[in-house]
């Protein structure tokens, strides 16, 4: 009944996650994918080399992408039917309560019907804990081969949430709480650290030739969320919520008023849910929704047209800028767009900007200085320059002409608008405006 209960849910969150559209994140995540790396300003590398391998083979697109959360959540699932089968191996029902208490809570529906990178993180985050824990418990011929999968557990997880690798610690000293000295796996502990350092050398590599740009904490995670004026991980909340729950349940069947208090809190989220995947529109701001963007398959199509109608002096079409990171990558994965003087370069670029508030500032720019510049006797400083110098641009953004950034407006000649062209954003209409930025100069110093 259990497995029914889940499978049921699991193929009814899908099914609202496949209704809608890609919403910004998600875009980012798909753009980050499609420029392999060791790392990202946004988060470890784990996620983005996901969905790039989940498209060998099934091919890029909504449905395939959130695929990976649903899958993600049975995992989760069964590892806090694990935690509860162990916290009261005589008392199946705790684990069985909890398995379903956990899948209906609210942060986990949200959770399921996008892929922000959430439920993976929170899925290596609790295989690395249950591996850890059976480490703890081994004995005998078993324990160098558990404390072997807990390392190499760890060290895959490590691509998707850094601190994991504090369980091994943790681990430790709970072996040597329980066992004492005379059974402390010495030769477990050493192979384990040795699978995490493993796990460790890609990221620590890139974060060493960034400035250590991930400990800034400079870029939005990709699995963010807001709340008022406080911003936190949903995975390391599904995470916490994953691991509190087995053990409320625990303390459920054993107290009766917390019993009773469970019960109010349970129905009242399991509502909520319910109402959340019978109109996710509901879903507060700050949350990801599964409506996404609607419109930009409209908003590609003018902008193609408008580069088409509207050549610079030299017969060139225009490049495009996006105001923000989520709309440049919502934009780029239906205008494919490819620039011969920026090899790797995205399809829509971010406005120059010395910020790394996202990963677009890290890939190839239009600001870039790589082509050799014309040669002046009187200013022979300038080695290289923009090869998009004198280009004109469209820029694709919700400001008006009064709040443009500078980064804009001081680059180019001239900035007019074009056109108007509304979207919807988790089912609200949102005006976007298209300018027309002429000669690009770059900016002055």
């Amino acid at each position: 009944m259990l497995i029914c209960a889940v499978l049921a849910l699991s193929f009814l969150h899908l099914s609202v996650a496949l209704s809608g559209n890609l919403n910004p994140s998600e875009a980012v995540l798909s753009a980050c994918a499609s420029h392999p790396a060791g790392g990202y300003p946004e988060g470890p590398a784990g996620v983005p080399l996901l969905i790039a391998m989940e498209w060998i083979f099934t091919g890029s697109g909504i449905g395939p992408l959130r695929w990976i959360s649903s899958v993600a959540l049975l995992v989760l699932s069964l590892c806090v039917w694990w935690i509860g089968r162990h916290l009261a191996p005589h008392r199946q029902a705790v684990a069985l309560w909890a398995v379903l208490a956990f899948n209906l809570l609210p942060q986990v529906t949200i959770a399921s019907l996008v892929m922000n990178g959430s439920m993976v993180t929170a899925s290596a985050i609790f295989l690395s804990f249950v591996a850890g824990w059976r480490a703890v418990r081994s004995s005998g011929g078993g324990t160098l081969s558990a404390w072997s999968l807990f390392g190499i557990v760890m060290g895959v997880a490590t691509l998707f949430f850094y601190p994991v690798a504090w369980l091994l610690p943790a681990a430790l000293a709970a072996r040597f709480y329980f066992q004492g000295v005379k059974s402390f796996p010495w030769k477990g502990g050493l192979l384990a650290l040795g699978f995490l350092l493993l796990g460790w050398v890609i990221p620590l590599s890139w974060n060493a030739r960034h400035d250590w740009i991930q400990w800034s904490s400079v870029a939005p995670a990709f699995d963010s969320i807001h709340v008022g004026g406080f911003t936190a991980s949903l995975g390391i909340v599904l995470a916490l919520s994953a691991l509190l729950t087995p053990i409320l349940m625990l303390l459920a069947f054993q107290r009766l008023w917390v019993r009773l208090i469970l019960l109010a809190v349970g129905l009242t989220a399991a509502g909520l849910s319910a109402l959340l995947l019978l109109s996710p529109s509901l879903i507060p701001e700050g949350f990801p929704s599964p409506i996404g963007v609607g419109g930009i398959r409209v908003l590609a199509d003018s902008v193609s047209s408008l580069r088409d109608e509207r050549p610079d002096a030299k017969g060139e079409k225009a490049i495009v800028i996006a105001g923000t990171p989520g709309l440049a990558a919502l934009l780029g994965n239906s205008l494919p767009i490819d620039y011969p003087e920026r090899p790797g370069s995205p399809s829509v670029f971010m406005a120059e900007s010395p910020s790394l508030n996202s990963s677009f500032a890290l890939w190839p720019g239009y600001a870039d200085a790589v082509a050799a510049s014309v040669k002046d006797p009187l200013y022979t400083e300038e080695k290289s320059v923009s090869p998009f110098l004198g280009r004109n641009a469209l820029y694709i953004t919700t400001e008006s002409k009064e709040e443009l950034p500078q980064t804009i407006t001081g680059a180019f000649n001239a900035v007019a608008l074009l056109q108007e062209v509304p979207i919807t954003v988790n089912g609200k209409q949102q005006i976007l405006r298209i300018y027309q930025c002429e000669a690009y100069r770059s900016l002055s110093l």
